[in-house]
């Protein structure tokens, strides 16, 4: 005790575990901040994610509706192509029906042609096989006559070279009947 002055010794501990007290109060207000500081930076990261996957979600989203929308135009298109080519094709099936019932009526036509011709052909020749035929039938009935007349004429002759009794007919007791022969 040089100075005169003597400390408490509870005095000189009050004062440390003020001194203490402000200490951790001190670090627990630096730890609080440090905690505030860190949620916040935790916050502000989870923000961060969150609208880093909001757009990504809606870049996503965009990409599927513009994806969904060309498809759907590539479709009209497509559409379209084959809405037109049918009628293509059905224009060029009327007119090639045109043209094979053109074709088939045509030829009904030729074949009614060539079949009247073959007609007109065939009684030609049938004329001309009626026409000898008339010729032949002429040549019969004058070598028929001919015939006749021959076999006539060999009965006069016989009948006049012999001068004897020619019977051409029936004789019976005493009735006679003759049937005449004609010469011509």
């Amino acid at each position: 005790m040089a100075d005169g002055m003597t400390t408490d010794p509870f005095f000189s501990l009050l004062q440390n575990v003020a001194d203490v007290k402000t200490k951790v109060s001190d670090s627990i207000f630096e730890n609080y901040k440090l905690q505030v500081a860190q949620t916040n930076d935790i916050n502000n990261r989870a923000m961060q994610v969150a609208l880093a996957t909001s757009t990504a979600l809606a870049d996503l989203k965009a990409a599927a509706s513009k994806g969904t929308l060309e498809t759907m135009l590539a479709a009209g298109r497509t559409d379209a192509v084959v809405a037109r080519t049918a009628s293509e094709t059905q224009r060029a099936i009327f007119e090639q029906g045109e043209l094979t019932r053109r074709l088939i009526v045509d030829l009904n036509t030729q074949n009614l042609n060539t079949a009247l011709i073959n007609t007109n052909t065939a009684l030609s020749g049938l004329g001309g096989q009626y026409a000898g035929l008339g010729v032949a039938y002429g040549g019969a009935v004058a070598a028929v006559q001919s015939a006749n007349s021959v076999s006539a004429l060999n009965a006069v002759q016989s009948a006049v070279s012999n001068q004897r009794f020619v019977n051409t007919g029936v004789a019976t007791d005493t009735t006679q009947t003759s049937t005449p022969t004609r010469v011509g």
